[in-house]
């Protein structure tokens, strides 16, 4: 044994060690989702399909058809129809509507991304700026947001491409490969609802062509973004139900601030986690800023909601007694439960962050798991959503 030896062999477990920390840092790129995000995703769409085509069901009176009244979805037995189980059309118009929603309000938190980093503009004045290290990585994490947003907006031109086809074979009560290019153009122009599709495709449009142009070039102004996807998401409010309410300014308002807020909220949350996730550094910058936002939008859904259910409800009762009243019931419920979630995450982990940063400590923190048990919630309030813009007050 040479004289070296044994001080290589007290030097190996060190170099073992530093090894082991450098591949555990939180702020690598093997720290987060090890596995890739391609498992949890899945997860997550599952999880707000099933409580979309669940509320479909519900939202339709079903349920209340088949306890109070056996004839009900049966007109056949002598009910009046009222309370039938929804059609293969009904659930794949949810199912798009859902599609819908959930690839505008991704696409409004990509695009978020920049302005939660502070790195809106090229100078870095704010945030965590340009240079060192942490300022590459914001840079990363701002082009992997970028890339990200061209396919989720391109998803989101094809999903309202789908819900023009589908909701024109729905209103003219046909098979959806019966429909011919002049119903759908007839509904794309003359009605309102094909009308506002037509804007929510064009605003994916838009959101992608900014996107794929902030890849090869840094754009200064991502607020372009974030106003374009958040202008594609209204047009479902402003020509739904809400529409037709005796009060309509008040109702469409009322909706459309709704819609909004829960699109900065659940959104912004989305890309935190999907693109900040496994970069501590990045997130205990951008989390405190997404925490004041959450706090306002969180503020402004419960607000909105209660009123958009005294607008739409026909009476208390109904709450209790119709499939509408169900659905806004559960949906009040998976508010509560991300209203706790965002206070005790607030709580605990941003200020968790803050104090490993301080101290310059790479101990572990939960980040992946209090966010993603509150993104998890969120994609199921969001399956309820999409059921409940379909279904009826009454």
């Amino acid at each position: 044994m040479s004289p070296t030896e044994p001080a290589r062999r007290r030097r190996e477990p060190g170099r073992r060690e530093t090894g082991r920390a450098r591949r555990a840092e939180p702020g690598s790129r093997s720290a987060g989702w090890r596995s890739g995000p391609t498992a949890p995703l899945a997860a997550l769409g599952f999880a707000a399909l099933a409580s979309t085509l669940i509320g479909a069901w519900v939202g339709a009176g079903a349920w209340v058809g088949a306890a109070g009244n056996p004839g009900a979805g049966n007109p056949g037995a002598g009910g009046s129809g009222a309370g039938a189980a929804p059609s293969p059309v009904e659930l794949a118009v949810a199912a798009d509507r859902l599609a819908l929603d959930g690839l505008g309000v991704a696409s409004v938190g990509l695009a978020l991304l920049p302005l939660l980093l502070g790195i809106s503009h090229p100078s870095g004045s704010a945030g965590v700026g340009t240079g060192g290290a942490v300022g590459r990585a914001a840079g990363g994490a701002r082009h992997r947001a970028a890339r990200l947003g061209v396919l989720l907006a391109a998803g989101w031109a094809i999903a309202a491409v789908l819900a023009l086809w589908l909701r024109a074979a729905d209103a003219s009560e046909s098979a959806p490969f019966a429909v011919s290019r002049r119903l759908v153009g007839e509904y794309a122009g003359e009605v309102a609802a094909g009308r506002g599709l037509l804007l929510t495709l064009g605003c994916a449009v838009l959101v992608m062509v900014l996107q794929l142009t902030a890849l090869l070039r840094p754009s200064r102004y991502p607020e372009l973004v974030v106003g374009a996807g958040l202008l594609g998401m209204l047009p479902g409010t402003v020509t739904g139900h809400a529409a037709s309410h005796a009060g309509h300014d008040v109702a469409v308002l009322s909706v459309a601030l709704h819609v909004v807020a829960a699109s900065v909220w659940v959104g912004g949350l989305f890309a935190v986690v999907l693109v900040l996730g496994g970069q501590r550094p990045l997130a205990s910058a951008a989390l405190p800023r997404f925490s004041t936002v959450a706090g306002y939008c969180a503020a402004t859904v419960a607000v909105t909601g209660v009123l958009s259910a005294v607008f739409r409800l026909p009476s208390l009762g109904a709450l209790v007694t119709t499939g509408y009243g169900a659905l806004v019931l559960a949906k009040a419920c998976g508010l509560v439960v991300l209203l706790g979630l965002g206070w005790r995450a607030r709580r605990r982990l941003v200020s968790r962050l803050a104090e490993l940063a301080a101290r310059r400590s790479e101990a572990p923190a939960p980040l992946l798991r209090w966010l993603g048990a509150e993104l998890a919630v969120m994609a199921v309030v969001l399956g309820l959503a999409a059921a409940l813009a379909g279904a009826a007050p009454a």
